[in-house]
């Protein structure tokens, strides 16, 4: 029997084994876990993981297969490409709702509620501090290397 620990992230202490047929079993459910509970997070997750199937199946099918006979077809290339973007979805809907995984996204949603995010004036005007402060600096070391070109051709080390 293989077991896989995993770490819930809501506790240091919180270990358990996972058996494989305990994964099996969670990824061909169709059990809903908190469905209610932090569903943007959940959501964005979800499409972040299915873009990363989605764009890693595209890719397979536009690679060249002149060494394989039955994927140099772009027919069958592409019925893989979308059968593993489908498998994709399924993996990111299952992940979403797997208890320990779901448990934690469900947390990190009620922590951004907690988080004070600035305004937009808030924004803006750091935004501005950051935009001046790199012209400045920006303008400085200009300086300093025309200073330091000047110095370097006076004492012949950059001849003109």
């Amino acid at each position: 029997m293989m077991a896989i620990i995993v770490n819930c992230p809501l506790s240091v202490v919180n270990f358990r084994e996972v058996s494989v047929s305990e994964l099996m079993k969670e990824l061909f459910s169709v059990r809903l876990y908190k469905n209610s509970q932090g569903r943007l997070v959940r959501r964005l997750t979800m499409i972040a993981v299915a873009v990363v199937f989605a764009s890693g199946a595209f890719k397979f099918a536009l690679m060249p297969f002149e060494n394989w006979p039955l994927l140099s077809d772009g027919g069958v290339r592409w019925i893989f490409a979308g059968l593993t973007t489908f498998f994709g979805l399924w993996i990111a809907f299952r992940l979403v709702h797997y208890p320990v995984f779901a448990d934690f996204l469900v947390s990190v949603e009620a922590e951004m509620i907690k988080v004070s995010w600035p305004s937009n004036a808030e924004v803006y005007s750091s935004t501005l501090v950051v935009l001046a402060m790199f012209a400045i600096l920006s303008a400085l070391i200009f300086v300093f290397d025309l200073v330091w070109i000047v110095v370097f051709r006076w004492i012949g080390v950059i001849v003109a």
